[in-house]
């Protein structure tokens, strides 16, 4: 185990060739300031610490009588403050980490490694979409149409037309599809997913006979092939509340 008694430390990582198995440790004694760096294409992943006293020769100044001391809050803080970054700056102080043993000398123990970076969403590789309609939609009953969700608030990967109301998927893959449905009392807006004009799904958002109100929501997994198209299609409705209220989105898994 490492210590360490200047003001500011910078625990710098070395350029290791297996990253991901070289566990590293170090103490930051109480009031001390530092900071965790790892190399380019890595990030940091905090496996444990501990703000409090477990070992007699690490920071032996003042009281160090005790080896159970333990901030219950100091490893969650840690790692929501380095994990998944290249650099973290820590301080080893009651102000953060609250004070486990009063009358006692504290230090901030710390074991990390180093990982490769692994991006979530690769660049070019999104593919979401949320769309809403702008205004309240008046329908015939007995006519089912293509709704249109006109308005978007994002479309990652431009796969859905807010002209057309049709997602059309640019590669294979398992993607979700959801709407939520807002019909005013005494309306109705019954509706069934499709892919390439086929039913994959239906949703009932039927609001006869009520005096307030209704939301409706509605989610299914598809598997598409690269052209595939979905939309949403009335089955029996009348009535769609705009304005944002109503929306339909999807996204790749």
């Amino acid at each position: 185990m490492l210590y360490f008694q200047a003001a500011a430390v910078l625990i710098l990582t070395s350029a290791f060739r297996h990253v991901e198995t070289s566990d590293q440790s170090f103490a930051l004694c109480d009031g001390q300031k530092g900071f965790i760096r790892c190399i380019k294409g890595t990030q940091i992943q905090i496996l444990s610490a501990n703000y409090g006293r477990t070992d007699e020769h690490v920071c032996p100044t003042g009281n160090i009588k005790t080896r159970t001391c333990r901030s219950k809050t100091s490893e969650i803080k840690t790692k929501w403050n380095c994990n998944g970054y290249r650099t973290c700056h820590i301080h080893a102080a009651v102000q953060h980490f609250g004070d486990p043993c009063p009358n006692h000398s504290k230090y901030l123990e710390v074991n990390y490694r180093c990982v490769k970076k692994r991006d979530t969403f690769p660049k070019g590789q999104i593919i979401a979409f949320n769309a809403y309609n702008t205004k309240s939609l008046h329908l015939n009953k007995g006519s089912p149409v293509n709704v249109v969700y006109d308005g978007v608030y994002y479309n990652h990967g431009n796969a859905y037309n807010k002209h057309t109301g049709v997602f059309t998927a640019p590669s294979d893959g398992l993607y979700l599809f959801s709407w939520s449905s807002c019909v005013a009392p005494n309306k109705a807006f019954d509706v069934e997913i499709l892919l390439n004009g086929q039913r994959k799904g239906i949703g009932n958002c039927n609001n006869e006979g009520s005096k307030g109100y209704e939301n409706c929501s509605n989610t299914f997994p598809l598997v598409l092939r690269s052209g595939d198209k979905v939309n949403i299609r009335t089955v029996y409705g009348n009535y769609l509340h705009g304005g944002g209220w109503s929306n339909f989105s999807g996204w790749k898994v």
